[in-house]
């Protein structure tokens, strides 16, 4: 069953098959089964009968992280064997922390230590040197949190536009450590020379990746990686990693609802003020302060006590000196980053998201000018002033924008001010910063999207649910994956909600195969510029009606975050 006629009626049926267990309705296993014959040894997959689709579930692309490999460097999976493997059920997803802390992306998900998998789908009969783009899922979570079983990232339905298209891919979801366990940071931790392993394991799996995607069909000369939120900063600092030096094992990347600019970074010199205290309060709770080595000791904890210590600490990648050697700025300035073909945009209303404003406390000038002073590093009076002006207390130019008048003002009455002004510092000045810039240096294009088109139902859960929603944080994962299943992010009962989901997913597949979004195949739709700095144009995607609009909203507020990176620590 392909369901090519209503995606709105397949919801129904397909609600009924786990995204999450390959036992489903959609996973066959049987004497045929799938193969391939990786540098390790040949693995075993699954028939999904009802995409006419091929899968691949738990394949180690590292060593487990366990006992003294905890807290360190992913180290390559070198294990080999005769015969075949089963790839067939997924792995424990890496330990991440959920609710109220982490806004559910544990919701659902097995969590364990052996979590360093990754999971592959592709078409049937697919055989190497069939050499299918590959597209690199990242999948986001704020660093705290996520999964390469989260049914928000199920890919079969891509896939399947990739199918239908004549434009086959293949999809590869890793996963990587989040929370302490895979960003933990503090003096000993950069003494020891083991931060942003989370970034390591992205990039281990990218190698695995580069050494084995033939043997599935795939060319590990087309690779695009991708994420959004924290898995878009995360392609970005996989754009800017070792000063730009990718190795070929990508070609492109897609940044969601990310920026490479906006993001505050530690650097090691300010780790004492910031993760240090989190670090010791852990190292307290489970006996490891006294240790000669406390890095060391927190290797040999129980995996339930020490996870149960460092459940609520955010920790976040920083500027280690290794992975990432100087602020992205910098790199971006030097020119130090991959140049690659890039798709990067934001959504008009990211600044309702719950973990960018602060609910009920941005009552006055007050409340904003301290919002404004914290940011990054801490700005100055000057700066707060100018801040403040060019924001002023005008709900009409607030966000949610196009509200008019109204303030939502039970959630402070000065609520869509603030919002503007984090959703411009942490999303939309730095994608137009790095949209000028790629453009006007790099030989590849850069194509640029603003998305504007609130949930069906005016809920994003895990991101935000109390309004104001409209186009906030998160809204275009489920059109950019096509997925019709009734998970906490659902497209809805409308068709022409339905339709903008398969024009921006075939946007992407386009992207993927073509490293042209245009080539999607559908009638009437607007056609995707390259952004140029001589006439800057946006694609907007909105239901029944997208359109092609001048990049020049905001045009002096966003200029002016631009003159801040610095000290805004980015």
């Amino acid at each position: 069953m392909y369901c090519l006629q209503s995606i709105t009626l397949c919801s129904l049926v397909l609600f009924c098959m786990s995204s999450l267990s390959p036992a489903s309705a959609s996973a066959v296993h049987h004497q045929n089964a799938p193969s391939a014959h990786t540098v390790n040894g040949t693995y075993t997959g699954l028939t999904l009968n009802t995409f006419n689709q091929e899968a691949f579930y738990g394949i180690p692309f590292a060593t487990p992280p366990l006992g003294d490999l905890r807290l360190r460097y992913p180290v390559p999976f070198n294990q080999s064997w005769t015969g075949t493997r089963n790839a067939t059920v997924r792995s424990d997803s890496c330990p991440g922390f959920d609710k109220p802390f982490a806004q559910g992306f544990a919701d659902g998900l097995t969590m364990g230590e052996d979590c360093l998998t990754l999971d592959i789908v592709r078409p049937a009969n697919v055989q190497p040197g069939d050499n299918l783009p590959v597209f690199f899922w990242i999948y986001g979570g704020g660093f705290k949190a996520g999964g390469s079983a989260d049914p928000r990232y199920n890919t079969s339905f891509m896939v399947r536009n990739s199918m239908q298209m004549r434009k086959p891919i293949i999809a590869v979801v890793p996963n990587y450590r989040t929370s302490a366990f895979g960003l933990l940071a503090s003096r000993e931790v950069a003494a020891a020379g083991v931060g942003n392993i989370a970034l390591f394991d992205q990039r281990q799996a990218m190698k695995w990746v580069s050494e084995n995607i033939h043997a599935f069909g795939g060319d590990p000369s087309k690779v695009t990686i991708a994420g959004e939120s924290a898995g878009g900063s995360s392609a970005g600092y996989q754009l800017v990693a070792f000063e730009g030096k990718n190795d070929g094992l990508f070609r492109s990347a897609i940044l969601e609802s990310s920026s490479l600019l906006g993001a505050s970074m530690n650097t090691v010199e300010t780790l004492n003020v910031t993760y240090q205290g989190w670090y010791d309060n852990i190292t307290t709770t489970v006996g490891c302060n006294t240790a000669a080595d406390s890095l060391a000791c927190l290797r040999t904890v129980p995996y339930q006590k020490l996870f149960s210590a460092v459940n609520g600490f955010q920790f976040k990648p920083y500027i280690d000196g290794k992975f990432i050697s100087q602020p992205p700025s910098v790199s971006i300035a030097k020119g130090q980053i991959a140049d690659v073909a890039l798709i990067m945009g934001s959504n008009t209303d990211e600044g309702t998201a719950e973990f960018f404003t602060p609910r009920g406390t941005l009552n006055n000038d007050s409340d904003i000018s301290s919002l404004v002073a914290h940011l990054g590093g801490g700005l100055n009076a000057s700066v707060v002033a100018n801040i403040l002006r060019l924001y002023p207390d005008d709900p009409i130019r607030g966000c949610p924008f196009g509200t008019g008048p109204e303030r939502f003002a039970d959630q402070g009455f000065q609520y869509k001010r603030g919002a503007a002004i984090t959703g411009d510092v942490n999303i939309h000045a730095g994608r137009r910063a790095y949209a000028v810039n790629h453009s006007q240096r790099s030989k590849h294009p850069i194509y640029t999207y603003r998305f504007n088109q609130a949930p069906w139902n005016m809920q994003e859960v895990d991101v935000t649910t109390t309004a104001p929603v409209f186009v906030t944080h998160f809204t275009e994962i489920v059109h950019v994956f096509d997925n019709p299943d009734k998970n906490v992010n659902w497209i809805g009962p409308y068709p022409i909600i339905s339709e903008l989901a398969a024009f921006v997913s075939r946007s992407w597949v386009s992207f993927i195969h073509d490293q042209n979004p245009n080539n999607h195949g559908l009638e009437g739709k607007p056609v995707w510029p390259k952004y140029n700095t001589s006439d800057p144009q946006n694609i907007v995607f909105r239901a029944g009606a997208s359109w092609v609009e001048k990049d020049d909203w905001r045009q002096e507020q966003l200029a002016y975050w631009s003159t801040l990176w610095s000290e805004i620590m980015t």
